[in-house]
């Protein structure tokens, strides 16, 4: 058991540099990585975030409250011009200015009992700087969907 966690331990540590590589190829993520966390929340979103602020920290973690501007919606209701609210959850040591600017977030809607509401949440590694091959990518999801047929019953 032990050796497996060593292995395991080995394969992230060698692989962390490649993924923070990929995150700055203009062409990364890949049309089938980007359809798989769409599918998987209620709202994709460009949104211009103006504020970021530290709400709880927990063990090495911290949970961000983030406001923004909606620029283009690729899924949801939302409208562009809208201010969004959000929550994303981080490891301790990020810097403000990672949080602000243009970007694309995934969104799950999460209640929270202490407050008795429902709020949006980023899904877990998938918030993203803005480019336009991205923003192509996730029209081309958006237009591959089709809506629902809803049927009457009887």
């Amino acid at each position: 058991m032990q050796i497996r966690i060593v292995i395991l331990c080995a394969i992230a540590v060698l692989g962390a540099p490649l993924v923070v590589r990929a995150q700055d190829d203009d062409q990364w993520p890949s049309l089938s990585y980007l359809r798989s966390d769409y599918r998987q929340v209620v709202v994709v979103a460009r949104v211009r975030v103006r504020e970021a602020e530290i709400v709880k920290a927990f063990g090495g973690y911290e949970d961000w409250h983030l406001t923004g501007d909606i620029v283009e919606v690729f899924k949801g209701t939302l409208r562009k011009g809208q201010t969004l609210e959000y929550y994303h959850g981080a490891e301790k040591g990020f810097r403000q200015e990672l949080f602000l600017g243009d970007k694309i977030v995934f969104l799950y809607r999460n209640y929270v009992r202490e407050e008795k509401r429902w709020v949006f949440a980023v899904l877990e590694n998938s918030t993203l700087a803005y480019n336009e091959d991205r923003a192509e990518k996730l029209r081309k999801i958006k237009r591959s969907i089709k809506p629902q047929q809803f049927k009457r019953k009887k």
